[in-house]
């Protein structure tokens, strides 16, 4: 099944009623009479809203909308771009793919300041002094209230440099796309999978966009989170996340493992300011694993390594491929032009570069392909079987599936996703807000505890199984802390 034969105006009659807008902007950017406008919901989501009387029902707002139902998904989009590139593989993990690496920069300190190895600012660094783009469109800090990151089009070494590591944050890419529109230029554009998908379509839609962009770099990604995904970390931190200034993700220890990253903050100013931090380990890969205010339409994802991107960056694979805990990445390469800088940089031992086996790198991203593949077939089934007008089409198969333990796992997270977000939104401007949605993420665990203790049965003597792994281990640790 798919959308009902139903009319829709714009991505306000049904993306983001039906709870499937990833935020990205992209529809308002390059709406041409400008008739959406992206603001904040209530929820720390970024949302497109109508601007009244502008609306002409073009349809280019849905046309370029990654969660809309159309002919190009991204396998179709990665052949069109891809096709012509030699030696091009598939594996339905990484998408099509030339070339498979691990590594990290060895220069100007990309790897310490980075989220990983500092291959991504190599890269963009590399494109930019070599004129194959002047401009580059990425992420950087805004230190702004409700508006901590920002889209930001820079054009200087130092300032690729200052968008060095990840965010976990909402952003969007309306004026971004405006600017695009506005200079001729050639960009490069960092993005999350929806985001370089929507991109793609719109490329497809706007010659500008299609002459201007010339490359574009994918991040790797489990999921995206609200805005208050951040101020939640800084309220059970000691911070007041009322007054939450400045926020910095996975900030490394040498002395920690590589993936043990911690998230530091600052609220206040002048000598009221404070700072805070808190480690993965400390409860915030707990909160990111049970999709503590995750955003909803990443439930309906299943592109896990932006096979729209010329080049694709992740985290550290195992050893020996992580290099130590200093950071390093993984790279699923599409582009002959990208390979040759990457295997120049390699020769100038600007970077360290070893090619890796395909297996490696799904291993590395198995957790996220349960949830772009197993969960998302029992999804697609459950909303099949709704009264929903809408329901989108992805490339796996809606089908139930008979594993109790994995759809009771998928319902406890999806339950902590929306006690976590409702939560927050009600208390946020309460000095005690931290408090309050760590006892809504008790009364969850304590009802799934109490209330179905037949199924909690089943699921600890399924869980000593390697298909479940130690997901009730988790739990339970979890237990011990909050409840």
């Amino acid at each position: 099944m798919g959308t009902k034969t139903i009319k829709y105006r714009n991505v306000c009659d049904v993306i983001v009623p039906g709870d499937l807008c990833v935020g990205c902007g992209i529809c308002a950017g390059i709406c041409p009479e400008s008739a959406l406008q992206i603001v904040w919901n209530k929820y720390g989501e970024y949302v497109p809203v109508e601007q009244a009387g502008r609306c002409t029902e073009c349809g280019l707002c849905l046309n370029v909308c990654p969660f809309w139902n159309q002919q190009q998904n991204e396998t179709t989009l990665a052949e069109s771009a891809f096709k012509d590139q030699n030696g091009i593989q598939h594996n339905p993990v990484t998408g099509l793919f030339m070339d498979l690496f691990a590594g990290y920069s060895k220069v100007d300190d990309h790897r310490s300041r980075g989220a990983s190895g500092g291959l991504t600012t190599w890269l963009l660094e590399k494109l930019f002094t070599e004129q194959l783009v002047n401009r580059v469109c990425c992420v950087v800090p805004n230190n702004v209230p409700d508006a901590l990151f920002r889209y930001s089009i820079v054009d200087s070494v130092g300032d690729i440099r200052g968008a060095a590591r990840s965010a976990y944050y909402p952003v969007e890419l309306s004026k971004v796309i405006s600017e695009i529109l506005n200079v001729d230029a050639k960009y490069a554009v960092v993005g999350l999978p929806c985001m370089l998908k929507g991109l793609r379509l719109a490329m497809q839609s706007n010659a500008k966009l299609k002459n201007r962009i010339v490359v574009l770099v994918g991040l790797v990604c489990g999921q995206q989170k609200s805005g208050f995904f951040a101020e939640y970390l800084c309220a059970i931190s000691g911070g007041c996340s009322s007054k939450l200034k400045s926020a910095s993700f996975r900030v490394k220890d040498p002395a920690r493992h590589h993936l043990d990253h911690r998230f530091e903050f600052t609220c206040g100013s002048g000598q009221n300011e404070t700072a805070g931090s808190v480690y993965q380990s400390q409860g915030m890969d707990w909160l990111w694993g049970h999709d503590c205010f995750k955003i909803n339409a990443c439930n309906f994802c299943d592109d896990i390594m932006a096979e729209v991107a010329d080049v694709t960056f992740g985290d550290a694979i195992a050893e020996p491929y992580c290099y130590g805990n200093a950071g390093a990445n993984f790279v699923v390469v599409r582009s002959q032009l990208i390979r040759n800088l990457l295997v120049s940089g390699a020769s100038a031992k600007e970077i360290v570069l070893d090619k890796v086996p395909i297996d490696a790198v799904i291993a590395r991203q198995k957790g996220v392909a349960l949830l772009k593949r197993d969960d998302l077939r029992h999804r697609l089934y459950k909303l099949n079987k709704s009264d929903s007008s809408y329901i989108p089409v992805k490339r796996v198969a809606a089908s139930r599936r008979l594993n109790p333990c994995r759809n009771l796992d998928m319902q406890i997270r999806d339950q902590l996703r929306d006690v976590s977000r409702s939560s927050y939104a009600e208390y946020r401007h309460q000095p005690a807000v931290g408090s309050v949605v760590q006892r809504a993420i008790s009364r969850v665990l304590e009802t799934f505890v109490r209330g179905n203790w037949k199924s909690n049965f089943f699921f600890c003597i399924a869980s000593v199984a390697k298909s479940v792994g130690t997901r009730l281990g988790s739990l339970m640790r979890i237990l011990h802390k909050f409840v």
